[in-house]
């Protein structure tokens, strides 16, 4: 447990990064102290804010000089939301002090058979909303290792409708899908550096 104040998760400035890394610390901050009305109970289904620390690997967008972080966010899942040695797309906020995590918005990367970085995609419209530009039109085949645990799941996983709209995005057999598309975070990171969006 740490004593560090509670951040800030709402004052954010506009300016963020986008990093690849991975996370090689976490832990629990305090409680944060409940604001109800006067007479009023509040309960909430949150554990703790997380308190992360990250390895940056790449900076893939925005100005961030540090090989190392220490960011915060909020999980109805805690700790467990995000393992540590899993490479994740981090968007990093600041309040002026601290650095913020959004709420769920890392995204797990995946590795090509050459061990590349890629972002797995499901589809045309599956990229987080939170990068500046589209860069859908990015997305090529990929040549995954098939076993690799972001691009395999098990077929039910999904329904009828999410299987029809990723079947030009992934290999659908009678037990599986397999992701066979994605943009490589080297060519989000040379368009995004072209583009003022």
């Amino acid at each position: 447990m740490t004593d560090t104040k509670d951040p800030d998760f709402l004052n954010l400035k506009p300016e963020f990064s986008i990093v690849l890394g991975y996370i090689n610390k976490t832990e629990y901050l305090p409680e944060i102290e409940s604001q109800c009305a006067k007479g009023h109970i509040c309960i909430s289904l949150d554990p703790p804010p997380l308190k992360l620390n990250i390895v940056v690997e790449d900076v893939i967008y925005g100005d961030m000089q540090s090989k190392s972080v220490t960011a915060y966010t909020t999980s109805h899942y805690g700790l467990s939301t995000y393992p540590e040695d899993v490479y994740y797309l981090f968007m990093l906020k600041t309040n002026g002090k601290e650095i913020i995590i959004p709420r769920y918005s890392p995204k797990e990367i995946a590795l090509d058979i050459d061990e590349q970085p890629t972002l797995p995609m499901f589809s045309i419209d599956d990229i987080p909303e939170w990068i500046p530009c589209n860069i859908s039109h990015l997305n090529k085949m990929i040549e995954y290792d098939g076993s690799y645990e972001h691009v395999l799941y098990a077929i039910e996983d999904f329904t009828p409708e999410e299987l029809k709209e990723m079947e030009s995005f992934a290999v659908i057999s009678e037990y599986s899908v397999r992701i066979v598309r994605g943009i490589y975070l080297s060519d989000i990171k040379r368009y995004l550096s072209k583009q003022s969006c």
